[in-house]
């Protein structure tokens, strides 16, 4: 009989997998099979680690249920293990792609670290930002944001918390606004001068949007002064900005651009950004909407500078989109052999029940989500109901590219 803990991993593996939603328990006990991939993964996240630029981020690649998941939560364990924050955003109606803001935030929300558990990021502001291995760093921190080009407001900020310690309503507001909470001028310039700071620094106000692309700067700064080795944004189902309409399509593009680190600027320092989308976008969307002649048109018809930007943005990224993708192998033999093998002492170890071995059929048509599956269904039906012959039938889930306008709700900040 195996231990307790075991069998309590092993089962939290096996419901993840029935469900389609790998989690750690699942990662830690099938691995992920693609060794070129995990060589560039491993090699991208080494570098991030050292500190040296790494030529932006990555877009992976793979048909629904043939891994894209699964490879993300692998990095993601990858990355904690090596000291390096993770945050995993799905693209969603409440998370829309084309607003910083919620990005953001969903970002500080996810955000996990393997040395802490619960409202991580408070936790890294108000802990260890303060605790004294850190405060080297954090000095450097404050420095830098003097020469930084970052609002005005971050530098406050940081060095009201820093010099306002005994006040926990303040340091508490303050940790609010770098996770993307609001902070209005008025008391942030009341508070500097109740600290003899009056006028010293610049406060202008600035775009809610603005704001939140410049805290993902911030942030991935403050990570490595808390002492982090950097910041990994996971950001999954990007596919789902194919049902935006132009418009949104084009500013999530030149969202994602400045993410990956293809703006003027270029990656972001400390930050590496990963997403996931199906390798059909290019022919539904790019060419199939024909966003590669229509954005940029549409963009620079606006007549306004930020259109413009936008628009050009959208188009390095349309670019790396041609081509650019990582992709997701899909099943060979070997590879299906050994992941069955693998994930039959899982099933024994979660139920203390051994699952029947027959022989693999290997199907070209089939992603590695309908093989799994497959198999554990036929395992539960045999436990439940031992004289069931099951023969699972696997229907094909296209993604649906249609617009849809509640896709598109405004956004948090008022702005249009």
């Amino acid at each position: 009989m195996i231990d307790q803990i075991t069998a309590l991993h092993a089962r939290r593996a096996i419901e993840a997998l029935r469900a389609g939603v790998p989690n750690r328990d699942a990662v830690r006990a099938l691995g992920f099979a693609d060794d070129p991939l995990v060589e560039e993964l491993d090699r991208r996240l080494d570098t991030l680690a050292a500190g040296a630029p790494d030529g932006g981020g990555l877009l992976l690649a793979a048909e629904f249920g043939g891994g894209k998941s699964h490879a993300l939560e692998y990095l993601r364990h990858r990355a904690l293990e090596r000291n390096i924050a993770v945050s995993k955003v799905v693209v969603s109606k409440e998370t829309q792609l084309f607003d910083p803001l919620k990005l953001f935030r969903s970002a500080v929300d996810n955000l996990a670290v393997d040395d802490r558990t619960g409202a991580v990021f408070d936790d890294i502001a108000t802990t260890r930002l303060n605790s004294d291995p850190h405060r080297d760093r954090f000095a450097e921190l404050g420095a830098w944001l003097q020469t930084s080009g970052l609002n005005a407001c971050f530098a406050a900020s940081m060095w009201l918390f820093e010099h306002a310690r005994a006040n926990a309503e303040l340091q508490s507001r303050l940790v609010a606004f770098w996770g993307g909470g609001a902070l209005k001028l008025t008391e942030l310039k009341k508070d500097l001068r109740l600290c003899g700071r009056a006028g010293y620094y610049p406060l202008e106000k600035i775009r809610a949007r603005d704001l939140a692309r410049e805290r993902f700067v911030f942030l991935a700064r403050l990570l490595q002064a808390a002492g982090y080795d950097g910041w990994l944004l996971l950001l999954d189902e990007l596919e789902l900005v194919g049902r935006y309409s132009v418009l949104q399509r084009a500013r999530s593009y030149g969202e994602l651009a400045r993410l990956l680190g293809l703006d003027d600027q270029g990656p972001i320092p400390g930050l590496f950004t990963v997403g996931a989308i199906t390798p059909d976008f290019e022919s539904a969307v790019l060419l199939g909407k024909d966003d590669y002649n229509q954005i940029g048109f549409r963009m620079r018809a606006r007549g306004d500078a930020e259109s413009e930007l936008t628009a050009v943005l959208a188009e390095r990224v349309m670019e790396r989109m041609r081509g650019g993708f990582l992709s997701i192998r899909r099943p060979e033999q070997g590879t299906l052999e050994a992941t069955f093998a693998r994930l039959a002492a899982v099933y024994q170890a979660a139920y203390d029940v051994p699952p029947e071995r027959p022989p693999v059929i290997f199907d070209g048509t089939w992603q590695m989500r309908e093989y799994v599956r497959s198999w554990i269904t036929r395992w539960d039906l045999r436990r439940f109901a031992p004289d069931h012959e099951a023969h699972p039938v696997v229907f094909p889930m296209p993604v649906d590219y249609t617009e849809n306008v509640v896709l598109e709700r405004p956004p948090e900040n008022g702005e249009d």
